[in-house]
């Protein structure tokens, strides 16, 4: 960990460089990174731009926390390689995203190559996973207030009373795979559901609760107007009217979206499959 805080700390400067002038004029950002030549290790540089991303904003969640969903330093090599795996899952998941984006502005007549999109892609994602900290940290507002603090707690405890019970009615199943009903585990179920649902709405109903919400959905809004700003400066750079500039960001949300239910759908079956194994023999 040494070693990767220390790589960090070296690149804090160019990282810097560009996360100022790419937030604050993304327009003239998009301009100078499109006037360059062609590089053939633009699609590296770019990854690598998303590996120091993503660490800064691990290190920055330890000092800003976000307290309903902590992400906590690896303390051995298991947790070092989930950690690793994740990133690169996720690093992954970016690049495909990447691609599909591409593939719509292809379609209205973008003729950039890849890897130069890549890096663009890279830099604005990048620098969006670093303001997501911020950004989700703004919740922690609400934990001000003990009746949220302690519904939450209650909540996280109630989310692991719950998996039991929930893993015990998914394995009775009879041969068609329909649910056999369990009278005593449904109604303990449900019962567990109606009280989780009492102390959500009473911990959502508080006013630090609105206001660190608020806030959260402000900043992501701010982003989300942000990001689409360079998405029609880089259509622009492009020369795309707007109207294909609209088009291909329409297509691409549509597109990553239909490719993220695919992947939930993927990921669940994986998910039941393990719940499945350990079910009880008859």
């Amino acid at each position: 960990m040494k070693s990767y805080i220390e790589r960090v700390i070296a690149e804090i400067p160019l990282f810097f460089n560009h996360f100022s002038q790419c937030l604050f004029r993304p327009k003239r950002f998009i301009q100078q990174q499109s006037a360059l030549p062609e590089q053939p290790d633009e699609i590296s540089k770019g990854v690598e731009f998303l590996i120091l991303s993503f660490l800064i904003a691990l290190f920055i969640s330890q000092l800003l926390p976000e307290a309903v969903n902590p992400v906590a330093l690896p303390a051995d090599d298991a947790a070092f390689t989930r950690l690793a795996s994740s990133a690169l899952f996720d690093l992954f998941l970016l690049f495909f995203a990447a691609a599909i984006a591409f593939g719509c502005l292809r379609m209205v007549g973008v003729a950039s190559s890849f890897s130069a999109f890549f890096r663009l892609f890279a830099f604005f994602c990048g620098i969006t996973m670093v303001l997501l900290v911020f950004a989700n940290a703004l919740t922690n507002i609400a934990m001000i207030d003990p009746v949220v603090a302690k519904s939450w707690i209650q909540l996280e405890q109630s989310a692991q009373a719950l998996q039991p019970m929930t893993a015990r009615l998914l394995c009775n199943t009879d041969a068609t795979g329909e649910l056999v009903a369990d009278t005593a585990t449904s109604n303990a179920l449900q019962q567990q559901l109606q009280q989780a649902q009492v102390v959500y709405q009473q911990a959502t109903e508080r006013t630090l609760f609105l206001l660190g919400a608020g806030l959260q959905a402000l900043m992501q809004l701010i982003l989300l107007c942000w990001l689409f700003i360079a998405w029609f400066a880089y259509g622009k750079q492009q020369q795309l009217s707007s109207g294909k500039i609209v088009l291909s960001a329409l297509l691409s949300l549509g597109l990553i979206y239909v490719a993220s239910i695919l992947l939930s759908l993927m990921q669940t079956g994986s998910q039941m499959m393990a719940l499945y194994r350990s079910c009880p023999t008859s």
